[in-house]
Formats: C-alpha cells, structure tokens, sequence
C-alpha cells in the first residue's frame, strides 16, 4: 500500500513538469480508447472504434491490459466473449474491473468482472429503468459503484442538440448488492466522477458549468449531499484519482466544438489538464498543467503512471504517450511559458 502510494505521488508530480517542448508518441495504435483505468503499473484500455460505427453499426469494443511504464508496452487483449461490446466508462478497484454496456438497441448496463491475473471472470450486470445514456463508472469498492447517468439518450443528434441549448440533465446512481438508486439529479451534464475514500466525497464534472461539483456521503441509506463546486478553466470531462488530495480533469476550451468533435469526430476541440488539489479546512485548488497544442481531438482522460502521461480520445486513432523527464518541483517551471495565469479559488 505505502509503495502504491509513493507511485501516486510521484505520478503526480511528474504532470507538474513543463510539458511544452515534448513530443507525443503515437505508437500505440487503439482507436476510439476514450476510457483508461488504473490498475497500479498497468493500464486497462477499452478501444471501441466511432469512425466505423458510423459506416457498420456491428462494431464491437476490444478491451486491453498492459504494463504503462515499459517503453513499448505490449497491449494484452482481454476482452470478454460472449456480447458486441459497446463501452462508455471503465474503471478498476481491487480486483475488479467495471464498465456500461450502451447498445445502441437494447437497454444500458453496468458489467463487473473480477480479475485473476490472467483472465476476466465471475460477470455481473447492473440494470435499471432509468438508465437510457451512461457516461461514467467511478467504483467504491468491491461491491459499489457510481453512475452517471443523462436523459437525452444514447443517439447521436440527441448529444448535439443537447450540448448547444445545453439542457441534457444527469442523475447518479449508488449501486450496491444487486440494487441500483438515484442519490443526485438534475446536473447539468455529468460526463465524470471520481470517489475519495478518506473524506467520503464523490467529485462529479459539470461539463455546462466549467465545474466539479462536490458531493459528501452521509446517512444510511448512503445519499449524497451537494457541498460545494470547484470552478474550472473549461468545461469539464473524465476525472482521474490520484491518492486522496489530487484530482487530473480534462478539460475542453468551447463546449461547442467539443459537441461537434464528440457526435461527428474529425473536428478538433482544444482541450488541456488540469489538476484539483485538496487543502485545509474543505478548501480546493484548481489550475492548468497542460495545454494542448492544435491537432488533437476530443481528448477524455489523462492517466499519469511512472514517466509516462497517456491520454484517450474518443475518435483518434492511437492512444497518446508523452514521456516526461525529470521531476521538477512545481515552484521552479516556468509556467508562463506552459500556461497562462489564473486565479485562484478557495
């Protein structure tokens, strides 16, 4: 546990280098690996390709494991048998590896599967009447889960028209045993979650809000209790954990033409990285890591594993790579050069 949370740390520091002058790695070639989940040293994938959807409505989603921090990786397929896999959300919490099944026919599902080390087994399927589009799986433990959940439904017109008059609406789910129950509502787009054991919170991005929306747990039954909002540089996508104080977000410059780039691909949304640090007395800390340069689509998830950073995308056809050298502290970048300056919210 205490050497995981060494990695964690340095993880983190490491994406507070000056990223500027490095160059991505295109060589692993997984079109449409909009989700990444965390698994120590390794990296789950699902790669589900958009482009040719569009043409062949029968394409499935391929699910790979493999070891982040080697220079080249090999990418283990581990995709279980049995269904035309269509993902939305992946997420890995001790021994177990969770994801939504959103045919376009059909109803949404969650799927657990437990991990022995080689192969996927013992599956599990959540369903509920209300789930039409899930966005994101964020695991509790072993037996619970988060949902985010819209209204809108999984067509793709419906997300267009939804993002521009900026009206879909999410609810989240709290799954547990074999139950499954609305604890939040009428979010304005929850495209991610993240859980933080320690203080019981549950962080939701509010993609028409430029905002995270922070959740606490209380009671029994178990329901969430709106806290406070965590004001971003732009509107928000996944959110990954890193330890118990430290959030990555990424996040998009204009919800439009992350609109258009999500339902229709080609188009380029500018999007950056930007890190949630917890602080005393309940208090938050947002601020750019990362901007990307032009030429990246729709970019979802950032995961920083050793040297490595890799980010998924929805439509591109490779998972990207960015190797970062060194682990220069924080106060001594040159920032200006990497972001510009923000203010600061309490």
């Amino acid at each position: 546990m205490f050497a995981r949370g060494v990695r964690i740390l340095l993880a983190s520091l490491q994406g507070l280098l000056s990223l500027e002058a490095q160059s991505w790695d295109t060589s692993l070639t997984l079109p449409g690996c909009e989700s990444l989940a965390q698994e120590g040293d390794f990296i789950w994938v699902f790669s589900f390709d958009r482009r040719a959807e569009v043409q062949d409505t029968h394409v499935g989603g391929h699910l790979f494991r493999f070891p982040a921090q080697e220079e080249t990786p090999f990418l283990r397929e581990v995709t279980p048998p049995g269904v035309r896999w269509r993902p939305f959300g992946l997420a890995y919490k001790d021994g177990y590896l969770w994801f939504a099944h959103a045919p376009i026919e059909g109803k949404h599902e969650v799927w657990r599967f437990r991990w022995n080390g080689e192969r996927l087994e013992s599956p599990k399927s959540w369903r509920h009447p209300a789930f039409t589009s899930l966005q994101a799986v964020c695991a509790v433990d072993s037996i619970r889960f988060y949902v985010a959940n819209d209204r809108k439904g999984a067509a793709r017109w419906h997300l267009v028209v939804g993002f521009l008059r900026r009206r879909v609406r999410s609810s989240i789910f709290l799954c547990e045993y074999d139950t499954c129950r609305k604890v939040a509502d009428r979010i304005p787009y929850a495209s991610g979650l993240a859980y933080f054991p320690k203080d019981q919170l549950l962080l939701t991005s509010v993609a028409f809000r430029k905002a995270l929306w922070v959740y606490q747990e209380v009671g029994e039954p178990t329901r969430l209790q709106y806290i406070r909002r965590i004001k971003l540089p732009g509107y928000p996508d996944n959110i990954t954990s890193l330890g118990d104080s430290v959030a990555w977000v990424v996040c998009h410059k204009r919800l439009n033409g992350w609109a258009r780039s999500l339902a229709f691909g080609g188009n380029r949304s500018r999007w950056m990285i930007v890190e949630v640090r917890f602080l005393p007395e309940g208090r938050f800390e947002a601020r750019p890591i990362y901007r990307a340069p032009k030429g990246y689509a729709t970019a979802s998830a950032a995961v920083p594993v050793g040297n490595y950073i890799y980010i998924g995308s929805v439509f591109e056809p490779v998972l990207l790579r960015l190797k970062v050298e060194g682990t220069t502290p924080a106060a001594f970048l040159p920032t200006r050069k990497v972001v510009r300056p923000e203010s600061r919210h309490p």
